[in-house]
């Protein structure tokens, strides 16, 4: 029974994350990445100083960041580490600097999230497959970066983004993900009302209207 419980959620991780494959030719973009994260963590994640995270490139016509836990030591019970995959055409293709390090906050929120959580409150990622919770658990990690002064490169990130992938894609994107319009009215509202922040984390924004 344990045997099979494993590989179930083995193969439901391994569909919400797919591993990418190691690539010697990329060395260039993954230091390039591993100086930016340092930098984020320096900043603004002092709670992710002592925690592992390998940099790795994958490749995707419509995504160019992704973050997960190590899936096998999820699966035996070791200390997590983290894993942040990087796109090399962000950087071929002019991605703003700042979007870049906005994009990599919302990628360190995740790793905080998979961080406080226990094995068992992991298990509960496997809701990725559902577009109402992936929207949900995206904006959450949105909101976290913004909530660490990143909201202004996550803008940037946003516009250079839609401009950058397939154009059937950005209505997902903008489902998913806040849009800079959305961004910038959190940004004013925020100027006159810090406490906003904690309201929308206990009921992560949709749209405008819910903003």
């Amino acid at each position: 029974m344990k045997r099979v419980f494993g590989k179930i959620c083995l193969a439901a991780i391994l569909f919400i994350f797919p591993i990418a494959a190691f690539s010697q030719e990329d060395k260039e973009t993954i230091e390039k990445t591993r100086k930016l994260v340092g930098e984020v963590i320096e900043k603004s994640f002092p709670e992710l100083k002592q925690t592992k995270i390998e940099i790795r490139t994958f490749r995707s016509e419509s995504n160019y960041f992704k973050s997960q836990f190590s899936v096998a030591r999820f699966l035996t019970f070791q200390r997590l580490h983290y894993v942040i995959f990087v796109n090399p055409e962000v950087f071929r293709r002019s991605a703003p600097e700042d979007g870049i390090r906005a994009i990599l906050a919302h990628e360190l929120a995740h790793i905080l999230y998979y961080k406080r959580k226990n094995r068992f409150q992991l298990l509960g990622l496997t809701g990725l497959t559902d577009k109402s919770f992936t929207a949900k658990f995206e904006r959450k990690a949105d909101l976290e970066a913004i909530a660490r002064g990143w909201g202004e490169g996550l803008k940037a990130y946003r516009k250079w983004l839609y401009e950058n992938i397939p154009p059937k894609e950005v209505n997902a994107k903008k489902r998913d993900y806040f849009s800079p319009e959305e961004i910038d009215l959190m940004l004013r509202i925020l100027r006159e009302k810090p406490g906003m922040i904690d309201v929308w984390r206990k009921r992560v924004p949709r749209n405008i209207e819910d903003l």
